[in-house]
């Protein structure tokens, strides 16, 4: 593409940035220093259109960015930034506010994403592999009825999962507390690949809960995909009503359901989401059909001890791409930071 072509087009995309209006050649020719005339301009639109780079809408003279052409706004004029060196007093001085909340990893990123979403005015995230008990540190079992069991499992780092076991069989408290003990005794301390393994020996009246046991040796099995999941944190979700594309209160109630659905924002969230080091994702490059008039910039970041994640914005395509880029590049160097001063 020549650069008069680009210049065009860079100056449409950033008026519609600016307001989502179809752009017309006077308003290039007023807005804009573009050194030439309102007939030439209007020439190279419809050449840009023709070559997929903006869209015309029913009924209007003005030119839109099609999803194209901000790809090759992204790919050739902001990506180039972001390898340039950050301001490290932005940076200190985010690490201040976010180290404000507390030494908790948690605290840490919740904060991160609430501010995230203040500094962009989008929705904010932040992807974090939850940091993993290996070992159980205790385990209980209680009657809650005849038939019905909770079995608490704590892990050695704090997390807690409780199961209902519902079984034919009647056992006193008394009768529970032992076998919670012969299996913590053989559990305690022992990390969670090994728990696969054990065998128990049952030998006089603790055969007839056979069947308990195994449930429970089943339970603590499962315990790690629990502890060694995905969390999610995110802000920022009413920030979609700073854009026109959001303003229909369907469109705006489709997206916020969207994104409170764990399984849904993982969706779009997962996948490459920890191997490439910084990521635009356009319009209908998304997977989901509901964001695909949307755009996501992502980030990995990584710190001590395997602890990585990713964070990012979700906001539309039209967003300032510029900005937004460099704003979450701040934030991955920033978190970075934080986790290994931790």
């Amino acid at each position: 593409m020549d650069r008069r072509k680009v210049d065009i087009l860079n100056a449409i995309i950033s008026s519609y940035i600016n307001e989502p209006v179809p752009v017309g050649s006077r308003t290039l020719s007023k807005d804009y220093d573009l050194g030439i005339s309102s007939a030439t301009i209007r020439n190279e639109m419809a050449d840009l259109e023709d070559l997929g780079y903006l869209n015309k809408p029913h009924q209007s003279a003005g030119r839109v960015p099609s999803f194209k052409a901000y790809r090759y706004f992204v790919n050739e004029y902001i990506e180039e930034d972001e390898e340039k060196d950050y301001d490290q007093r932005l940076v200190d001085n985010l690490k201040e506010k976010i180290s404000r909340s507390s030494g908790d990893f948690n605290e840490i990123f919740k904060t991160a994403a609430a501010i995230l979403a203040d500094a962009s005015k989008c929705t904010a995230y932040i992807v974090a592999p939850r940091k993993s008990d290996r070992t159980i540190k205790k385990l209980a079992l209680v009657k809650i009825q005849e038939g019905l069991f909770l079995l608490i499992i704590i892990g050695d780092r704090g997390v807690v999962e409780r199961h209902f076991i519902s079984l034919a069989l009647d056992a006193s408290d008394e009768e529970l507390d032992q076998i919670a003990d012969m299996i913590s005794k053989k559990v305690t301390g022992l990390d969670f690949d090994e728990i696969s393994s054990i065998s128990l020996s049952l030998k006089g009246s603790s055969v007839k809960f056979k069947d308990l046991f195994e449930e429970i040796l089943n339970r603590l099995n499962n315990f790690n995909r629990k502890v060694s999941s995905i969390d999610i944190y995110y802000d920022g979700l009413t920030n979609i009503f700073n854009f026109e594309e959001y303003r229909d209160l369907n469109k705006a109630r489709e997206f916020m359901s969207f994104i409170e659905d764990r399984d849904s924002l993982l969706s779009i969230l997962a996948g490459k989401n920890f191997t490439k080091d910084l990521e635009v994702i356009i319009g209908d490059e998304n997977r989901a059909e509901l964001m695909k008039t949307s755009s996501i910039i992502r980030a990995v970041f990584a710190g001590e001890n395997n602890l990585y994640g990713s964070l990012g914005v979700i906001g539309p395509a039209r967003m300032d791409y510029r900005k937004l880029i460099r704003t979450v590049g701040i934030f991955k160097r920033t978190v970075e930071e934080l986790l290994e001063e931790m």
